[in-house]
């Protein structure tokens, strides 16, 4: 075979193989979007920061739910779609970073369908100055840059994202997998072998739960400050309606963040409510901060024999709970937290949280005096 035939045939396969990539993700792109279970794969970890940024652009919701695996896990479309009768998108990445819950929350507010934004405030929490993005998280495939100027050439890049990335074949062949094993009409919610979202933590899991992240704290430094007040500036101009709040960790969880670090956690929630209060004084928008890290009915729950009903582990709720966290801050639900930015005692609110952790110390045996074998605790979300 002469050299010019053999570069010929080289070509030629290298061509087959790029068109074969672009037309699995072309296909399976279409049927995941289509499928009617096809909204609950947003809550599936994989490579969604490569993915969904792609995804908004084509769903085009009216309601965002932004920011780390808490979300991801807890805000299921398939759910809360039919029963609040509006058009969602789960936005939530896992081991999210401040600076990415920034830009996830301005790429939203880039989309001129999106009515209403949710994040939890953990999201803010995480990476730092030195680490500012998760590994596949790509500015190029969102609508507009750090400072608000539409992207360039974005419609290349999220082309060249969605059909030809390793990232977008791994995501859609996880996804069509997944889809492929349920039953026509089968929802997401009866496979939880599945579909982790559903799954339930155990007596036994919360345990080993805690022995892993016993040294966790939840803190606020001032790089990751910076970016919720980006956050906040980027809502100022904006008739988005944005609603942040603490999301409702197990009480073993947040018994943990107290022991570990009380003066870290009140602080974050204070410093969280004085920016926020701030922007609902100078600008447009006005912004919700519900706190739901307090003991409640979903914090305080008991695990029975058949697992927990609201939590997958210590930090992730079920969707279930997630729908239930939309009605009470839509205002249509149980008073499960407090719109701390409404509150006239939102200070007595937040240091209220200690005699919380008395008395789930009062009602059960302590974590804090045992002494699991500790490990390094950080803000990973996962």
């Amino acid at each position: 075979m002469s050299g010019r035939t053999y570069l010929g045939w080289f070509l030629a396969v290298v061509a087959a193989a790029v068109l074969a990539i672009i037309a699995f993700n072309a296909l399976s792109d279409r049927y995941i979007l289509g499928h009617p279970a096809g909204p609950s794969v947003q809550t599936v970890s994989g490579f969604e920061r490569v993915l969904k940024p792609a995804w908004i652009d084509t769903l085009k919701p009216e309601m965002v739910f932004a920011g780390s695996s808490r979300m991801r896990e807890g805000f299921d479309p398939a759910i809360i779609d039919p029963a609040l009768g509006v058009h969602s998108f789960n936005y939530g990445l896992s081991s999210i970073t401040a600076y990415e819950a920034r830009r996830l929350l301005q790429d939203s507010l880039a989309q001129p369908t999106v009515k209403t934004i949710f994040m939890s405030m953990d999201a803010f929490g995480g990476g730092s100055a030195a680490q500012p993005v998760g590994s596949g998280f790509d500015e190029t495939r969102l609508a507009v840059t750090a400072d608000g100027a539409p992207t360039p050439r974005r419609a290349l890049w999220l082309a060249t994202t969605r059909y030809l990335s390793g990232g977008a074949f791994g995501m859609h062949a996880l996804s069509d997998y997944l889809l492929a094993q349920l039953k026509p009409g089968q929802p997401a919610a009866e496979r939880p072998d599945l579909f982790n979202a559903y799954s339930r933590m155990t007596s036994a899991g919360l345990r080993k739960d805690l022995t892993f992240r016993f040294n966790r704290t939840m803190t606020l430094t001032p790089w990751q400050r910076g970016e919720f007040d980006a956050a906040l500036a980027a809502l100022c101009p904006c008739d988005v309606k944005a609603v942040f709040f603490f999301p409702p960790d197990h009480f073993a969880m947040i018994e943990r963040y107290m022991a570990n670090d009380t003066a870290g956690l009140l602080a974050f929630k204070r410093t969280a409510l004085a920016d926020v209060q701030r922007h609902n004084a100078q600008c447009r928008s006005k912004v919700a901060l519900f706190d739901f890290l307090t003991l409640n009915a979903i914090t305080g729950e008991s695990i029975g024999p058949d697992g927990s009903t609201a939590h997958l582990d210590l930090i992730h709720f079920r969707p279930p709970v997630g729908l239930r966290l939309l009605h009470t801050m839509l205002g249509k639900g149980e008073p499960l937290g407090v719109d701390l930015a409404m509150a006239p005692d939102a200070d007595a609110r937040i240091e209220h949280l200690r005699a919380d952790v008395a008395a789930w110390r009062a009602a059960h045996a302590s974590p804090a005096a045992a002494s699991p074998a500790k490990v390094s605790g950080s803000h990973s979300e996962d």
